[in-house]
């Protein structure tokens, strides 16, 4: 402890005098904010001495909640898993041939949740109860709700809403669709609480589903998978820099002039130390993957670029399986007959185009009809009216901004309480038509730039760069090229920079 006091301190020291001397990697960041930037981005430079285990348990740690929040935990039964099985067993009858079977298995203890909400906020007894669904980020293997207290309890202070945090089961213990399957649950659970819980059946247009990062794109995800079920949709989303492309297959994320804290792949593998963890996931995603090529089991969902024994690209599924709705929604039929969507990007961030694309398939889908190896796909699917969306795209920020101190911080908090208000409390009311907004660091509004609409005429999308061909080995490791653990808890290093400071 001592040491890593002392190494912190030279960390610091060192920082201060780059921040003033050279400047900071843009104009608008302070001291603070450089600080929490550097150290996530050491952070994922220096963790290949760690287990799965040791990384997920230093991601836990409690994050302060802000004062005057209140935190209600509890357990949402098995009973909604229960129910959300049975509706995921019919959208993803057309994938199971590339899906672990065992996700059928159900898991005995229910899903660890809490409320956070502020003290007397009379939630039971109004007419309209605002409520916020928040799935955390951390590359679908990290972090938890505990984790995440600071980002759920501000946005209940800021939108004066209920925010309902749960622990959706985690990779690569558990892959692809269990986290879907516990966020299904949970909204189920909204819509039909058991008498006990002290509060009526939610109406669902009193209802956004919200996350950022991996839990931007489970939100996505279950959006989706509530539209294709026939399940009444909630009134909208709202993602920070969701993660909607598992083959990471945009051009920000071979961009060399990104500032994030996300390093740009290159071709060498940030790995982990063996654990048994680590051993049980590569025996089964190569046994599946293997499997998958003996037998050329059910449709072809993926490119050409997926054909090769080189090894998993991710935790949260296997590589046949990336291509899946579900798993990547900007590679989805059709983003069509959506709720409203808010997308939030940083223009330094890694994840950038993907949000971005995404956004145009959702606003304009006959137009943006995906992967060029997906062609017909959409004119065959049933949800073509487009979809109200609203992309903002804030000047020098990385990803997940919002968790770090920013007057854009505090903008995008405010355009987040907006839209949720909005779609909340004036559910019929006509909607701003859908746009396409870059914000500066002074908060003003501009058109998109000519770099971002480079993906739009992408030829690539969904297809694997090829960079990352031949760098695989399933045998002794695995790639995480937008290296999640260093999202190991900002939260953390955000209260430890602050006090240094």
């Amino acid at each position: 402890m001592i040491e890593f006091v002392n190494n912190t301190l030279l960390f610091n020291i060192s920082l201060r005098i780059k921040h003033y001397l050279i400047g900071p990697p843009k104009p608008s960041w302070d001291l603070k904010f450089h600080q929490i930037w550097a150290m996530i981005k050491s952070m994922s430079e220096n963790t290949s001495t760690m287990t799965i285990e040791q990384m997920q348990s230093v991601s836990f740690q409690p994050d302060p909640t802000p004062a005057g929040v209140m935190i209600n935990e509890f357990k949402i039964n098995n009973k909604y898993k229960h129910e959300a099985q049975v509706h995921l067993n019919k959208i993803l009858k057309p994938y199971e041939h590339v899906l672990d079977p065992e996700w059928k298995n159900l898991k005995d203890g229910g899903i660890n949740a809490e409320w956070v909400h502020v003290p007397n906020d009379g939630w039971e007894k109004r007419e309209i109860r605002k409520t916020i669904l928040y799935f955390h980020g951390g590359a679908y293997y990290l972090c938890n709700k505990d984790s995440y207290r600071n980002v759920t309890g501000s946005l209940s202070k800021w939108t004066n809403a209920r925010v309902l945090a749960i622990d959706y089961q985690l990779a690569p213990q558990n892959p692809f669709p269990a986290a879907l399957q516990d966020a299904l649950a949970a909204y189920l659970y909204l819509l039909n609480p058991s008498k006990d819980t002290g509060f009526e059946p939610l109406n669902p247009k009193n209802i956004v589903i919200a996350g950022d990062s991996a839990g931007g794109g489970l939100s996505l995800a279950l959006g989706l998978a509530i539209r294709d079920a026939g399940l009444p949709s909630c009134t909208g989303i709202s993602c920070w820099s969701p993660w909607v492309d598992l083959t990471q297959s945009t051009p920000s994320m071979q961009d060399d002039e990104c500032a994030d804290y996300i390093p740009k792949f290159n071709g060498n593998n940030i790995i982990h130390a063996e654990s048994q963890v680590f051993s049980e996931y590569k025996e089964k995603t190569a046994a599946l993957t293997e499997n998958i090529k003996k037998q050329n089991l059910g449709p072809k969902i993926w490119h050409d670029s997926f054909d090769r024994p080189d090894g998993a690209l991710q935790f949260y599924a296997p590589n046949e399986g990336l291509a899946i709705p579900y798993v990547s929604p900007m590679l989805a039929e059709s983003l069509g007959n959506l709720p409203p969507l808010l997308l939030v990007a940083g223009d330094e961030e890694r994840i950038r185009d993907e949000v971005i694309y995404l956004a145009h398939r959702s606003a304009e889908p006959t137009k943006y009809k995906g992967p060029s190896y997906n062609a017909g796909k959409f004119e065959k699917s049933p949800f073509q009216t487009p979809t109200n969306t609203t992309l903002e795209v804030y000047e020098e920020m990385p990803h997940v901004f919002q968790m770090m101190e920013h007057p854009s911080t505090t903008k995008s908090y405010e355009r987040t309480s907006e839209f949720i208000n909005r779609v909340i409390n004036s559910p019929n009311e006509p909607l701003p038509p859908s746009s396409y907004n870059y914000i500066n660091v002074k908060g003003e509004f501009n058109p998109l730039k000519e770099r971002h609409k480079k993906v739009l005429n992408w030829e690539e999308i969904g297809i694997v760069p090829s960079v990352t061909r031949n760098e695989f080995d399933s045998t002794s490791h695995t790639s995480h090229r937008l290296t999640p653990k260093l999202l190991v808890s900002i939260g953390i290093i955000s209260v430890l920079a602050y006090i240094l400071y």
